[in-house]
């Protein structure tokens, strides 16, 4: 069985505005640089804040376009940041929950029983699917939970 996880629910909207927000931030440090030149420094302010807000929006945007998936069938779990560098289910050994000094979720952590490892960023609700799924083919796995700053 294959199971892909994403972060969003409409993957081809967040990748229409993550290049639309790419676009608007080009065209603002173009406007930016602009004014530089010219000596104008009143709306340098304008430009510079909806360039790093629009900057901040494309990294939200990769976020949400990543999926993970378990495939079963061929014992692998593959991020789509590193498609050519699957782990195999088989030989996790430990899942680790990452969270902060207060408890709050921030990732989770594969490592195998060697040096191969992979860091998800998902919900949490994903990553308890994710370990679900882990844990029917490999009943193994250990999980821990990691306090990280």
């Amino acid at each position: 069985m294959k199971a892909v996880y994403s972060n969003t629910a409409c993957p081809k909207l967040v990748k229409w505005m993550a290049i639309v927000a790419a676009l608007v931030g080009v065209a603002c440090f173009g406007l930016y640089l602009l004014q530089v030149f010219n000596g104008e420094g009143v709306r340098l302010f304008l430009y510079i804040s909806a360039f790093l807000l629009i900057y901040g929006a494309m990294f939200y945007g990769e976020y949400l376009l990543l999926t993970i998936t378990v495939d079963e069938e061929k014992d692998t779990i593959t991020d789509s940041r590193h498609k050519k560098y699957p782990l195999k289910v088989s030989q996790i050994k430990t899942a680790t929950y990452k969270v902060n000094r207060k408890g709050k979720y921030r990732s989770l952590f594969l490592h195998d029983t060697g040096v191969g490892f992979m860091d998800i960023r998902t919900s949490k609700e994903n990553a308890h699917l994710i370990v679900n799924q882990i844990r029917k083919v490999n009943p193994a796995v250990e999980i821990n939970t990691a306090n990280y700053l």
